[in-house]
């Protein structure tokens, strides 16, 4: 099965309260996934929350509007 990467396309891409579960290669991934979400709400409208699960090596994002 290939691995999914985040990328800033994958989440300009959600709508907002969209959830996505991203399967990673491993624990680095995930890391750099979240960093890459919490990024991207400096320069989105959006904030990004995130649910890591490293046994499964998923990300869980959900993608909210900023208040």
């Amino acid at each position: 099965m290939e691995k999914e990467r985040v990328t800033t396309e994958a989440l300009r891409g959600m709508k907002p309260g969209e959830t996505r579960t991203f399967e990673l290669a491993d624990a680095y991934a995930i890391e750099s996934g979240k960093t890459l979400a919490y990024r991207m709400q400096h320069i989105s409208g959006y904030r990004f929350t995130a649910v890591s699960d490293y046994d499964k090596k998923t990300l869980t994002l959900t993608k909210v509007p900023k208040r």
